[in-house]
């Protein structure tokens, strides 16, 4: 039988003798197929290889949705399959961006505003089998809230719009410190979370709060926030309980924000719908009362884009008729 030499391998202390090994085992699991390509593999054990990371995609900065996904080599047959799936039903729900038709050039005030459900820690216990593949240092509440804080400090945001809060004051004492103020409300019944609206308090002033309690409508125990604030000309400072007979002064640089977090009942969609009418409604009649400023609204909907009660919400108008037997947010739904 012949016999085979094989080369002598350097030192083992050696940093090249580790990037041999490393290229060695990475071209043998690769090359599971004939014993001569594990052959080959051995006898290119010797080469001195500078191993390089592969770099991450270059994701920019102001768009932090976009998702970094790993190299496809590294995936496996069951994670590619579960990505395709991910991709197809992430495009059937991609949410479009719609800009300004109207020409803001000449206007020099720039608000951002970060809208986010943060999670509330009395849902966490409630409903633990939603959670059960997140471990549990995560969902605990002195390490999310530090995050929080810093997760909404990168957008440089002016105004922060929170639902599901049940930790206010935790929230508040962190803001505090970054220079934003508050105010909060909490659903009726026996939930214990709300909604939270918070400011940077050197660019506006609240100059009038009110809130809405959809349980005195028969829409069950959601609330929604409405603040009218006044952008501050050189920091200036006002009444923050002025009344509407004052608004000559204020129209152009205030704006009315509306935050909030409707029913997630699926099978409740007329409920959902009555608390986005009378949201819409309100946020118009405290605009017009305010000299007909802006208004923005923000919060979790719980509507897809192509749900009718988002189409409502976006265009005010929609033909429900088509929808009587279900209407809801959570669903692909359009008028035949």
């Amino acid at each position: 039988m012949r016999k085979r030499e094989f080369r002598q391998l350097p030192d083992e202390k050696s940093r090249a003798t580790f990037k041999r090994k490393h290229t060695y085992f990475e071209q043998f699991h690769f090359n599971k197929q004939t014993k001569r390509q594990k052959w080959v593999s051995r006898e290119t054990e010797t080469k001195t290889l500078t191993l390089k990371p592969q770099p991450l995609p270059n994701v920019p900065f102001l768009n932090r949705f976009h998702s970094v996904r790993p190299c496809s080599s590294s995936l496996s047959r069951w994670q590619k399959n579960m990505q395709r799936r991910s991709n197809s039903s992430h495009s059937k729900a991609y949410r479009k961006w719609v800009f300004s038709s109207y020409d803001c050039s000449n206007y020099k005030d720039k608000v951002v505003i970060v809208s986010y459900n943060i999670l509330g820690v009395g849902n966490v216990a409630k409903h633990p089998d939603l959670y059960l593949n997140v471990p549990k240092k995560f969902l605990e509440w002195d390490r999310r809230k530090d995050l929080i804080c810093e997760e909404v400090n990168c957008y440089n945001a002016n105004i922060l719009c929170f639902q599901e809060v049940d930790r206010f004051k935790d929230l508040d004492n962190l803001l505090r410190k970054g220079g934003f103020k508050g105010v909060y409300k909490v659903r009726t019944g026996d939930a214990c979370d709300g909604c939270a609206l918070f400011w940077k308090e050197k660019m506006f002033t609240l100059l009038h709060e009110e809130n809405i309690e959809f349980q005195d409508f028969g829409l069950r125990n959601n609330v929604a926030q409405l603040c009218v604030l006044k952008m501050n000309q050189h920091q200036s400072g006002s009444d923050s309980h002025a009344k509407p007979s004052k608004i000559k002064a204020v129209q152009s640089r205030s704006l009315v924000v509306g935050n909030i977090h409707v029913l997630f009942n699926p099978k409740r969609g007329d409920i959902k719908l009555g608390q986005v009418r009378l949201f819409l409604e309100k946020a118009y009649e405290l605009s017009q009362q305010w000299g007909s400023i802006p208004v923005i609204l923000v919060g979790d909907f719980n509507s897809i884009p192509q749900s009718a009660i988002y189409q409502f919400l976006a265009s005010s108008e929609k033909d429900f008729w088509a929808f009587r037997i279900c209407i809801t947010g959570q669903r692909n739904q359009s008028s035949k």
